[in-house]
């Protein structure tokens, strides 16, 4: 997945969806001492659902509000249980347990807020309340809050018998915590914990079951004695499979996911956030039919879900999205590649398609060849021109701070419409996120993250359409902290980070570790990691096998090699950004020989840093400002080769260039921004004329086509120049029906009437 410098969300969890206990009400390990109240509840906890549903119905005439709110609760009518919550606590406001559940209620309809705010309220008035911080802990944890942890960790030791069910549940949040990093030793002894206050207060073990489940299908043992365990205590537990389902998400094994989240619908039909995680994950399968009905049914069994709610409005808008395939290449160079699918929006489709199946087409060919892997199946690429739309079919919710993210087949990303063009590079983007399919679908989805991402990031600054080594500079601050993990550790970067930009520095030392590998090791041993991945090693074992060097050696020659290339760097950035501001406030005060020597040495020390204020760039422009031509083209030649991808200094410097009589060199520097802004139609339009004087008349007809797409101002003149191209082509046909569009909607136009004429005398 490719990141924006400013990452918005602290974790990739996003892209998994969580799994509530039931259906209604969760299991609250002794949070409720009613006894007719438990009584109901041990029947719900068998699976007996009609005798509880009977059980529960009768207490709704209970005298007690609390009771009959957690009966309606339990029975499904969270509007009815708020109503006797209210009412229960007007009698008692003072009832902080009271007030625990009422929060826990909100909790179970996503009303996050409400549910924090009567947390906060309970713990205000008793710092140590066992359920309001576990309760106030997972909401925290669901919304990716680095202090979640720090908040169960007292609970933890807490042998206090009142506080046995919190502690419970805080040991089966740690436990979730651990599988999400991979820690399979820690969440076996959380697991163990939850499983003893279990037995020893005589409630059902159906989470802890849950997520031994869900431990062993991560470890690939797909018939858990835990789920038969399960079976036989409560039948109709669909978190039994749901919950295995969850971490297979967020491991990106989402058609396996699928499997799951069927099984735990036939246990329990009305599991709504099976039906809706189902559904999100047969969306990223491209089986955009069978999601609609199960988040149908989502939304049918819990209106209150904004996931289900916003993915299903996304779908409502794929009518304004044309669907273009392009079927598998029978000869030429990409003979044998997979048949291509897009999904672009009709405004756009006829500016982005050409150039998206070329680009991906390239990718392909590159990646089949460097991972020795042939894709089977189709690949499908969506491009969202509203990044929220994009952040929906993503992860079900607005906010993701993303560009693009890879389901297998499927890639979905923001379109170059999508984000300002200063700060997206979409055809990095989508090469980063190709090189993800492959990594996937090499390793059948085992590869872990770390490394995945690590391919994508060394094939952006290796290879594709606009390749640099581009280390930001809060990474390299984060570096000269001593921020890097252990290889082996790394894969947490990215799943709970634990302080701020730890995602975007865990991408960063992904990438640097690909580099080394193949600095030191050769490129092709890039592919021997990925084959032992796929092989199903871990990660010590992998690197091991495949460059015959142990994790501890790995991570000391890693930081070492890290420190000979880029040490001077981030050990004197401050100086870096001294340089840097010296240079630009230089060149506005027309200091043009003090701005080419700060931003001279500020470019030396820091080549990589190529965004639109680099100082190459004052460099450039203060050599123009002095006349140095020469100069001026080295350096945004150099800038160009680190990645440099600003337009508006692409336009300027190719303007120069063919004002220099450097035409063609002016032209393929001036294409380097149909992977910037393809949308933007004045560079389109000026490479169709250059490309016509170049004698390129098949690359000035497709830069002109993209201009007509774009609906332009003067669509005659544009209709003319591309006749022109036509005509150039040998393709007199073409141009005479081009040549005639332009009359028709300017027929006095007397260049167009010249060259029609001039077609009509010479003949077809």
């Amino acid at each position: 997945m490719r990141i924006a410098d400013k990452f918005a969300v602290a974790s990739l969890l996003a892209l998994g969806i969580a799994i509530e206990a039931s259906a209604s009400r969760p299991i609250h390990y002794g949070a409720v001492s009613d006894t007719d109240l438990l009584d109901c509840d041990r029947i719900a906890w068998r699976g007996d659902r009609a005798a509880a549903s009977g059980c529960y119905s009768n207490l709704l005439a209970a005298a007690d509000d609390a009771v009959r709110a957690e009966a309606a609760w339990a029975l499904g009518d969270r509007q009815a249980a708020n109503r006797w919550f209210r009412s229960a606590l007007a009698a008692a406001p003072d009832d902080l347990d009271l007030k625990t559940r009422w929060a826990e209620l909100f909790a179970s309809t996503h009303q996050d807020a409400d549910a924090i705010d009567l947390f906060r309220e309970v713990l205000a008035d008793d710092p140590k309340h066992p359920f309001a911080t576990v309760g106030a802990a997972t909401i925290l944890a669901g919304n990716f809050e680095s202090n979640a942890e720090a908040r169960i960790a007292p609970l933890l030791t807490n042998d206090d018998d009142a506080a046995s069910g919190a502690r419970l549940r805080a040991a089966l949040l740690s436990a979730r915590f651990a599988l999400e990093r991979g820690d399979r030793d820690n969440a076996a002894l959380m697991l163990d914990l939850a499983s003893d206050l279990a037995k020893n207060n005589d409630w059902p073990e159906l989470d802890v079951h849950a997520l031994r489940v869900a431990m062993d299908v991560l470890a690939e043992d797909f018939d858990s004695d835990f789920l038969a365990s399960g079976v036989a205590a409560n039948p109709s537990y669909g978190a039994l499979y749901a919950e295995a389902a969850y971490f297979l998400t967020i491991t990106r094994h989402y058609r396996l996911a699928i499997e799951w989240l069927e099984r735990a619908i036939a246990a329990e039909p009305n599991l709504a956030s099976a039906h809706e995680m189902l559904g999100v994950n047969l969306l990223r399968d491209n089986r955009i039919g069978a999601a609609r009905e199960h988040l149908e049914t989502a939304y049918e069994l819990d209106p209150f879900s904004p996931v289900a709610v916003n993915t299903l409005r996304l779908l409502d808008s794929f009518d304004r999205f044309t669907v273009v395939r392009d079927e598998a290449p029978t000869s030429g160079r990409f003979r044998g590649q997979p048949p291509l699918e897009l999904r672009l929006r009709n405004d756009e489709v006829d500016v982005l398609a050409a150039l998206t199946i070329e680009l991906t087409r390239e990718a392909i060919e590159v990646f089949t060849a460097r991972y020795r892997f042939e894709l089977s199946e189709p690949v499908v690429i969506e491009m969202y021109p509203d990044h929220e739309d994009f952040a929906v079919r993503t992860a079900g919710m607005p906010g993701l701070g993303i560009l693009g993210a890879t389901f297998g087949y499927v890639v979905a990303m923001d379109s170059p419409s999508g984000r300002p063009i200063d700060q997206f590079q979409w055809g990095t983007v989508l090469w980063h996120e190709l090189a993800h399919v492959f990594t996937l679908e090499a390793t059948a989805h085992r590869v872990p993250r770390w490394f995945s991402e690590g391919i994508s990031v060394y094939e952006e600054w290796r290879s594709g359409p606009n390749p640099g080594v581009r280390i930001p500079p809060g990474v390299l601050s984060a570096i000269d902290a001593g921020k890097l993990l252990p290889i082996d550790e790394l894969d947490s970067g990215f799943v709970r980070p634990t302080y701020p930009n730890q995602v975007i520095v865990s991408y960063m030392q992904a990438g640097l570790i690909c580099d080394y590998i193949a600095a030191r090791f050769g490129s092709d041993k890039l592919a021997a990691v990925l084959n032992e991945f796929g092989a199903g090693a871990d990660t010590a074992s992998a690197i091991e096998r495949s460059l015959d060097v142990d994790t501890a050696s790995f991570d000391r020659d890693f930081l070492a090699w890290v420190e000979a290339n880029y040490g001077e760097l981030y050990g004197d950035i401050d100086g870096w950004q001294d340089l840097k501001a010296d240079a630009h406030a230089a060149f506005e005060t027309g200091d043009f020989d003090t701005a080419i020597d700060k931003a001279r040495r500020a470019t030396e020390l820091y080549p990589g840093y190529v965004e639109p204020d680099a100082p190459w760039l004052t460099l450039a422009q203060a050599a123009s400002a002095v006349g140095d031509a020469t100069l001026a083209e080295t350096t945004y030649d150099a800038w160009l080769a680190q990645g440099g991808y600003a337009p508006g200094a692409i336009t300027d410097y190719a303007n120069a260039l063919y004002a220099a009589g450097k035409k063609r060199k002016a032209a393929e520097t001036l294409a380097r921004i149909d992977w910037v802004a393809p949308l933007a139609a004045d560079h389109a339009l000026t490479l169709g004329e250059w490309w016509i004087d170049l004698g390129e008349p098949d690359r000035a007809r497709d830069s002109l086509g993209r201009v007509l797409a774009l609906e332009p101002h003067d669509r005659a003149s544009v209709l003319y120049l591309k006749a022109r191209a036509e005509l150039a082509a040998g393709d007199r046909e073409a141009a005479r029906a081009t040549l005639l569009d332009a009359l028709e909607i300017a027929p006095a136009y007397r260049d167009a009437q010249k060259l029609l004429l001039e077609l009509v005398r010479t003949g077809s």
